[in-house]
């Protein structure tokens, strides 16, 4: 068991990480975002899943690229894909480059270690401040937007706001980051399954 793990918890970290930047989502895990406000659009929701990671050139600097595919859900018209397998973000922690390409209302994850004010510049937020681990985006007009994310780099809410008073809101539901190693949780589960069956048959006998 040890000898799988440490084999394991190896390609796990590999498969995220180039250089000094990592994306904290293995390829295929998916992520649900939901809006709890206002009433009306209670029920739509968003999913996010990671295509593919590896390393390439964006705009002539080597960094980790990310894809992805979006689909949105309206409880009146169903699921809708909006970005298949789509070039989501390119990102070089050590160039100090950050690059999004294709999201739906903001970058949802984003690289670590976590740099706010290179997010914030990378959504190209003329007037904005960072206040703890949100980024708060105004418009003008007392219109504004605020994003915040947790320690793994996950939007964990995003919140528009207009004179103070919130016009919608919309939280991190559900996602692979609950299972330790993603995918590869369901490995260790089958392995430890096939052990405990051997030892019943092994005390059996």
């Amino acid at each position: 068991m040890l000898l799988f793990f440490s084999f394991f918890s190896h390609n796990a970290i590999s498969a995220t990480t180039i250089g000094d930047t990592t994306f904290p989502a293995d390829v295929g895990s998916k992520y649900t975002w939901k809006f709890t406000y206002p009433a009306e659009a209670k029920g739509a929701k968003f999913t996010f899943t990671s295509e593919l990671i590896e390393k390439g050139v964006h705009n002539t600097i080597d960094a980790l690229i990310v894809h992805c595919t979006i689909r949105g859900y309206i409880p009146t018209f169903g699921w809708n894909t909006l970005e298949n397998n789509s070039l989501y973000m390119a990102a070089n922690n050590t160039q100090n480059y950050l690059a999004f390409e294709n999201y739906v209302i903001a970058p949802v994850i984003i690289p670590t270690p976590i740099n706010l004010t290179l997010v914030a510049e990378a959504m190209f937020a003329s007037n904005y401040s960072i206040v703890d681990n949100t980024i708060i985006e105004n418009y003008g007009g007392g219109r504004s937007d605020e994003y915040t994310y947790n320690t793994k780099g996950f939007c964990t809410k995003a919140i528009s706001k207009e004179d103070g008073i919130m016009l919608s809101k919309l939280v991190l539901d559900t996602g692979d980051a609950a299972i330790p190693f993603g995918n590869y949780f369901l490995i260790f589960m089958v392995i430890g399954v096939v052990a405990l069956v051997y030892l019943k048959k092994q005390k059996i006998r």
